[in-house]
């Protein structure tokens, strides 16, 4: 039987078969929790069930760290990941990217959607959110007028810093007419005329679907178009609204955003009388200090009898001038003893010449008496053969018939051996 496959390799086959299959990827599922585990790890396992199957889930730890909710036993939920085989056991799973509660899910997907989408344009990059001004005259307020959300705002600002403007643009901030209304809202409070600083657009807490419209895609995009630097107020523990992400800065309550909105008007005088106080310190230190430099300086001699000083550097110059004198005068008197040697020095070269001169000649006459030419000049002379050029020192270097140079003082002339003795100057 060809092509037998084994436990693994078929495994991986059909692996490969679930995890490349599109229609298996991004999905969302309802069901309801059962046999969850949360593990050591930071990872929770359980399993989606409903009337008729059961599916095996896996939420990993860099997944479930920004899960809002606690999943327990029986809860229904919606789920939203990817479908993958576990090869030891070949079986497969749901990898799980994000829950929901099942009354939630469909709003909540449409959410992240949108989500996903505004932040491939841009709209929540970091570099796009400006800083809230300092001290600002006016702030603008985009919420509901009878809402809880507005009081506490006029309550915070009025005490931080009474001489706040607050200035109300009053929205519907659920229901109909909400989206619409939150929107007009804040492209009234843009109007150049108003002068606002800094706008806070949002509402007191509620259900998550009461939050929508801070959710929907046109607001979203008026709380990014602002041209007046905007806090997103949404009153919310849990739920983080889309509002927050496209707002310059966002605040967990309206309270919270009125006191990101202004200074503490008693601590900022405190601190300029504080920071007065030291500059002011500083000052007279400083004041002092050279007050006591500039009394010091002028009981000084130099300021009570400048002439003195004069005096002083003139004597100590007419000192040095007659110094320099004595000290030019030593050297000149040196100079001319020297010049005076140089006399005598000069007779003294004189008769050291005739001295070399006459012993040079002494060595003259002793080298002339040694040099060979005079020895020839005696009636000696010297041998050489006179095919090589060798010198003949003795009558062992020269055989008979051997052709010979003699070196006279005078000439040289070429001779032939006719005849060799041994001894010396034996008598015939």
């Amino acid at each position: 039987m060809n092509n037998v496959l084994t436990v693994t390799e078929l495994s991986q086959r059909v692996k490969g078969a679930v995890e490349k299959n599109p229609a298996l990827e991004n999905v969302a599922v309802r069901g309801e929790i059962s046999n969850i585990t949360y593990h050591g790890s930071g990872h929770i396992y359980f399993s989606l069930k409903d009337a008729a199957s059961l599916i095996n889930a896996v939420f990993f730890k860099y997944a479930n760290k920004m899960l809002d909710l606690k999943l327990t036993e029986g809860m229904s939920i919606v789920a939203t990941g990817s479908v993958a085989v576990y090869e030891k056991r070949s079986s497969y799973q749901l990898i799980v990217k994000a829950a929901f509660p099942e009354g939630a899910g469909a709003l909540q997907l449409k959410i992240e959607e949108l989500k996903r989408r505004l932040a491939a344009e841009g709209l929540f990059d970091a570099g796009r959110k400006r800083p809230l001004p300092l001290f600002p005259a006016t702030i603008g307020i985009a919420t509901s007028p009878t809402g809880a959300a507005f009081k506490d705002i006029v309550k915070v600002i009025s005490r931080r810093f009474p001489e706040v403007r607050i200035l109300l643009a009053p929205a519907i901030v659920q229901g109909a007419g909400a989206v619409s209304s939150i929107i007009a809202a804040i492209e009234e409070l843009n109007r150049e005329e108003h002068n606002v600083d800094v706008i806070i657009a949002g509402r007191g807490g509620g259900s998550f679907e009461d939050l929508a419209a801070f959710c929907e895609e046109p607001v979203i995009r008026a709380f990014a178009a602002s041209r007046v630097p905007i806090i997103s107020a949404v009153g919310h523990q849990i739920d983080h609204p889309l509002s927050d992400d496209a707002a310059d800065v966002f605040a967990p309550t309206p309270s919270a955003a009125a006191e990101m909105s202004v200074p503490v008007k008693d601590e900022i005088f405190s601190k300029i009388d504080f920071f007065t106080r030291i500059q002011s310190n500083a000052v007279e230190n400083m004041i002092e200090k050279y007050r006591h430099r500039i009394a010091v300086s002028i009981g000084r001699r130099t300021f009570t009898h400048p002439f003195s000083m004069i005096e002083s550097r003139q004597q100590r110059l007419d000192e040095m001038q007659r110094l320099m004198a004595i000290c030019v005068e030593k050297r000149l008197q040196i100079a001319r003893e020297k010049l005076k040697s140089f006399e005598k020095t000069g007779h003294l070269i004189k008769l050291a010449i005739v001295q070399k001169k006459n012993a040079f000649g002494l060595l003259i006459e002793a080298l002339d008496k040694l040099s060979p030419l005079k020895t020839l000049a005696r009636g000696y002379t010297i041998v050489r053969a006179a095919a090589t050029g060798a010198l003949v020192r003795s009558s062992a270097d020269i055989e008979v018939d051997d052709n010979l140079s003699l070196l006279f003082s005078d000439g040289r002339a070429t001779c032939r051996v006719l005849k060799k003795e041994e001894g010396l100057f034996e008598k015939d």
